[in-house]
């Protein structure tokens, strides 16, 4: 999930590069870790709102069935519980990068961000159960977010 769509960025990283270029090593990781933290809430409060980066809806999970088969009680529409906590991610800040990444194992939000299959449970036989996720971009960059790292860029300008 580290992994971005350079061409969508590219004059993006450059104008930050050169406001960033005029700044001290010290400054810079600041400043990259204070842009990594604003893109993280921004990115958390789209995942707890069920929005992609793009702001359309993310697809709906599906019903579960219980043993009868029957449809299990409804969790109210929110997905992924502790992924809109800000504790399971973390912002590494270096002078020329930024990256924000899942504390511990990124299995689940790799398998939904990505549409990949993944374990569901098992079959009354045993048998393990795999279904494909549909894809639910977790993490992104939006035009909220470029305004907002303009905003940052200036906060440096100014200071």
């Amino acid at each position: 999930m580290a992994e971005y769509d350079s061409d969508a960025l590219a004059g993006f990283d450059e104008f930050f590069g050169r406001i960033l270029e005029g700044l001290a090593p010290a400054a810079r990781r600041r400043a990259s870790r204070k842009l990594g933290q604003a893109l993280l809430r921004a990115n958390l409060q789209r995942i707890s709102a069920n929005v992609e980066p793009d702001r359309g809806a993310m697809e709906k999970r599906k019903p579960r069935l219980d043993r009868r088969g029957r449809v299990r009680r409804s969790s109210r529409g929110k997905m992924f519980r502790r992924l809109r906590l800000q504790r399971a991610w973390r912002v590494d800040a270096q002078p020329d990068s930024v990256e924000i990444k899942l504390r511990k194992g990124d299995a689940v939000a790799a398998i939904h961000h990505y549409g990949e299959m993944g374990f569901v449970g098992r079959a009354p036989d045993g048998r393990k159960i795999y279904a494909r996720y549909p894809e639910r971009r977790l993490l992104g960059f939006s035009r909220e977010d470029e305004k907002l790292a303009l905003d940052i860029a200036a906060e440096l300008l100014d200071g």
